[in-house]
This record gives structure tokens, sequence and C-alpha cells, in this order.
């Protein structure tokens, strides 16, 4: 690829980056249509996950917290033979 074919690949993936992040006009040779669906699927990608790491910490905890709300027993604890001091 020669650096003219380079520079012109670079400008048409610049344009469709902003085509589909950036609400621009697609390249061309891209359906128009086809690109406003996907710039909007990535949207709702986005929203989803802005919403999943923006939860309130409790909703975020709950995902790691101990089945039933009480520790684990046994060595999980910290009491088990390896934990034992050297």
């Amino acid at each position: 690829m020669s650096a003219a074919e380079r520079a012109a690949l670079g400008a048409a993936q610049e344009r469709l980056l902003a085509a589909l992040v950036g609400g621009a006009e697609p390249p061309p040779g891209f359906d128009a249509e086809r690109v406003r669906v996907q710039a909007r699927a990535l949207r709702a990608k986005h929203a989803h996950a802005h919403a999943a790491v923006s939860a309130p910490a409790p909703r975020r905890l709950r995902l790691f917290a101990p089945r039933g709300g009480r520790p684990p027993k046994g060595p999980a604890r910290g009491d088990g033979p390896c934990d034992a001091p050297a």
C-alpha cells in the first residue's frame, strides 16, 4: 500500500468514525441508512454500559455479597492453615 493510499484510507476511517460517534455524514461509498442504524446501536450500547457502571454502590456490591448475607465459613474467612503465622 502506498503512502497516498494509506492516507486516503486513514481519512475515510476518520470520516466513518465521525459519522458513527459524532453525527457527521458518512464518507462516500457507505450506505447512509446503515451507518445511522449502527450509530444508534453504538449510542444504546454506550448508554447501557454507562448505566451499569454508574449504578448506586449497594447495587454493585450486591453482586459480590456472600450468599444469604452471611460471611463464608472455613479457610475463606482467614483462619485456615495458609493464614497461620510463620
